[in-house]
């Protein structure tokens, strides 16, 4: 989240009275609602609504009935089920010829009548009647004694193998094939190739049997040779049952499913004429293909611009609730609602362009949306904002589509996940990429699940919003900071760029003080990061909280290099100088357009405390000269008092970077006793009391900076080339003044 000044007013901040200030604030929140509502169900009209009217058959018409839309008019559905089994009962079935089976039943003939020769000769009757069995064939006294005779045996297998080698060429199929073929064609593939011949030319199985026993008496051989004919078939057609089916399948989708098309003004009925049943159907197909087009029949368009407007209304209140309940500091600045509003406004604007020009659902810019409200605010609402979004689109008419919605809100949702946390530039790209990967994801799954989306286009179209989208949000960002007031973190970071003509000038002037800044904006964002603060905001504040000491740099100890200039001022000038370091800071950023939130640091980082030491320099002075005592207000900071986290943060990092530089012997145990005396002083002082810090939130600070300060203050390596200058008991050193000096931690 980031940064944001306080004001209180009508429009923003939190309301003092009921009436009228709550009245009104929260009044111009619901009109700036209801006017997004009307002006969506404007922009977006249900439908113009259609009068049909009701006729009978037998009945004269009384006025046309003119078709406002094309459709086709549909058959019956009996009359459609009829056509469509005509249709696959004309299909010709496909059998495949396979010469194999004959050549394995003449195989089988063979061995079959070589086995009853050996049991001819091994068992005799016996042994034949127990081959046959072996294969199934019940045979009676007289039919074994025929296989008992060579001669007879040998002719019965001639007259099986001269009907499986003729018949069985031209083609066989089983009695259950056969049976199911209600045509006088089929098609036979296998045969060099495929083609039609006339039922006729080939052969079921009972056809094959009479054919092989044609012109042989009636008696006990012809009867044994129909068994063993049976027992081993040619059958060399065999059903191909898949493409047949398939053909079918094809046949009964090539039925036409309408009976005619009606065009676009043209007459289903026409005035003074009867009408009949095929009007009646057309009337029934119009109402129902209007309704499917989402246009209401028999109704009228105020009553669906009215009810796109409630619905509209119930979206949007559901938005604004979660601000109302779970994002306060977003609900309360008018400015950032309108703006959101206002991105809101182009985004369906940009759906209507779309729609107008019949783009595919990835066109809409979402994405534009979600990158701004990410960046300005954070991915959480940013991600909300998608889903909501993406069902007020879906509630439009023009696109009352699951797959607009899943498209958009998967393109939506990518982006703001992708830019939740988002610093530099180069960042950009990595949420493209994986926001048009998402895009790809979804239209994909769309295309499997065979819906009508055209992939290519859709793609195209996905990579050119996303880039577009995203480059436009954030060459906008100047556009709606301006807007909001807010500051987002790229701003930030250009603020905390040493090379900036402010911190250039504090860096040159006052070098002492350049070097505490930077080291309280480190300790800062520290601290920040550890509260969930904005630990960007911090590190700007640090920056620029003490450049208001470049209108007199000598007069701080950080930048005295000789004499020190209080020693020989009033107390209350000396204070005024310390004070006026503030003000004078905070006209210095203000000049060179640094944003409010910074200047807030400025201006709020002392807060409004006491400058002690002046003040009882002052009140021992005018004791012993006996004079009136000090007044305390010449010798207070002017405030005010931390207003948010970030500079609270800022006040509790100056103090104590302040206190701990001029500590000696800076231990671990040491700091930490300093931090705790500094927290409980300001707490005490009543400093805090204005700003949201919990007491969790400085138990996390104390720990924090101690680990900093006693990263930065640990003891170091005592060299005996320059022990002389570092023993605390040493000579004097370098700018060491009898006179106390100019104390910075605000106490």
């Amino acid at each position: 989240m980031s940064g944001r000044r306080r004001r209180t007013s009508w429009l923003s901040g939190v309301p003092d009275r009921v009436w009228p200030d709550a009245a009104v604030h929260h009044g111009v929140r619901l009109a700036l609602l209801l006017v997004s509502a009307v002006g969506l169900a404007v922009l977006y009209p249900s439908d113009p609504g259609v009068t049909v009217g009701r006729f009978e058959a037998g009945t004269v018409a009384d006025r046309d009935v003119i078709s406002e839309i094309d459709f086709l008019v549909p058959k019956d559905a009996g009359v459609l089920r009829g056509e469509r089994e005509a249709a696959a009962a004309a299909v010709i079935p496909t059998f495949s010829y396979r010469e194999a089976a004959r050549d394995s039943a003449l195989a089988a003939l063979s061995a079959f009548f070589a086995q009853l020769d050996t049991a001819r000769l091994s068992g005799g009757v016996a042994g034949i009647s127990a081959v046959l069995s072996t294969v199934g064939i019940d045979a009676d006294r007289t039919q074994i004694e025929l296989l008992a005779d060579r001669a007879a045996a040998q002719s019965l297998l001639a007259g099986a193998t001269n009907a499986v080698s003729t018949l069985g060429a031209g083609g066989v199929m089983t009695p259950e094939a056969a049976s199911r073929v209600s045509g006088d064609s089929i098609r036979v593939v296998g045969r060099g190739g495929g083609e039609v011949v006339g039922r006729g030319s080939v052969l079921s199985g009972r056809e094959f049997y009479d054919l092989a026993l044609d012109g042989r008496e009636e008696g006990p051989e012809t009867d044994l040779l129909r068994m063993i004919l049976a027992r081993f078939p040619a059958t060399t057609l065999v059903p191909d049952t898949e493409r047949t089916e398939r053909e079918r399948s094809a046949a009964r989708d090539a039925v036409p499913t309408s009976i005619a098309r009606v065009l676009e003004g043209e007459a289903i009925i026409r005035a003074n004429t009867q009408v009949g049943r095929s009007e009646l159907q057309r009337l029934d197909a119009y109402r129902a293909e209007l309704r499917v087009r989402g246009i209401s029949v028999e109704g009228s368009s105020l009553g669906g611009a009215f009810g796109g407007a409630i619905i509209n209304t119930i979206l949007l209140s559901i938005f604004g609730l979660l601000f109302f309940f779970f994002r306060p500091d977003v609900y309360r600045e008018f400015r950032a609602l309108a703006t959101m509003a206002g991105i809101v406004a182009l985004y369906f604007l940009g759906t209507f362009v779309a729609d107008r020009l019949g783009l595919p659902s990835p066109s809409h810019p979402i994405v534009f949306v979600t990158v701004a409200l990410s960046i300005m605010w954070d991915g959480r609402l940013a991600l909300i904002s998608a889903f909501v979004l993406s069902s007020l689109t879906v509630t439009q008419t023009p696109f009352a589509s699951i797959e607009i919605f899943l498209v958009t809100l998967t393109g939506g949702a990518a982006a703001a996940l992708a830019v939740r946390r988002f610093r530099r530039l180069a960042q950009i790209w990595i949420a493209i990429t994986i926001t048009v990967g998402a895009y790809a994801l979804v239209i994909s799954a769309l295309q499997l699940r065979g819906e009508a989306v055209p992939y290519f286009a859709s793609l195209a179209w996905a990579v050119f919003s996303t880039i577009g989208g995203a480059t436009l949000a954030i060459g906008c960002l100047p556009v709606f900071e301006w807007l909001t007031g807010i500051t987002t973190a790229q701003t930030l970071i250009g603020l905390a760029d040493p090379n900036r003509p402010l911190l250039k000038r504090l860096a040159a002037e006052a070098p002492g003080t350049f070097a505490h800044s930077v080291q309280v904006a480190n300790l800062a964002e520290a601290g920040a990061d550890d509260i969930g603060a904005n630990a960007l905001l911090c590190r700007a504040g640090g920056y620029y909280h003490d450049v208001g000491k470049m209108i007199r740099p000598g007069a701080f100890i950080e930048n005295q290099e000789g004499e020190n200039p209080h020693d020989t001022l009033d107390p209350a000038v000396s204070a005024a100088i310390v004070r006026d370091h503030v003000v004078e800071g905070a006209r210095m950023a203000k000049k060179e357009k640094v944003p409010s939130v910074v200047v807030d640091h400025i201006l709020e980082h002392h807060g409004d405390q006491n400058i002690s030491f002046f003040f009882e320099r002052a009140r021992v002075r005018a004791e012993a000269e006996g004079l009136e005592a000090p007044d305390p207000a010449k010798f207070r900071y002017p405030g005010p008092r931390p207003r948010s986290r970030e500079t609270a943060v800022l006040m509790l990092a100056d103090s104590v970077e302040s206190a701990c530089r001029a500590m000696k012997r800076p231990t671990r145990e040491r700091i930490g006793r300093l931090i705790d005396d500094i927290f409980a002083a300001k707490v005490d002082r009543g400093q805090l009391d204005r700003c949201p810090l919990t007491f969790e939130d400085l138990t996390r600070l104390k720990r924090r900076f101690a680990r900093v300060l006693g990263g930065i203050h640990h003891r170091r390596i005592d060299y005996p080339g320059t022990r002389h200058l570092t023993e605390e008991d040493g000579p004097a050193k370098l700018g060491d003044k009898p006179s106390p000096p100019v104390p910075d931690s605000g106490s």
